[in-house]
């Protein structure tokens, strides 16, 4: 069985279900609501119900992560990301 890296994992839906079809009419709903409500911010947070925790940062232009004691190269660990070290 292989282990399942929980960073590079994307939620689980039932089957028949079309995710994406979902996260578009998100989107939609988000962006009604900003036309009809323009002074209010609508912040989008649904993504982690559709992509992995890597898509999302790779997305924002952040490292993935890895699991401790299992470094990828181009990742940085979970380690680093919860208790960052302080600048010298």
């Amino acid at each position: 069985m292989k282990e399942i890296d929980g960073f590079a994992s994307r939620p689980q839906w039932l089957p028949g279900i079309n995710v994406f079809d979902w996260y578009d009419e998100g989107y939609q709903i988000v962006y009604e609501l900003r036309e009809k409500f323009p002074a209010v911010h609508v912040k989008p947070q649904f993504a982690q119900y559709v992509f992995s925790v890597n898509e999302r940062r790779e997305s924002m232009g952040l490292l993935p992560i890895s699991l401790p004691n299992d470094p990828k190269v181009g990742f940085i660990s979970i380690t680093d990301v919860l208790h960052p070290k302080a600048p010298e």
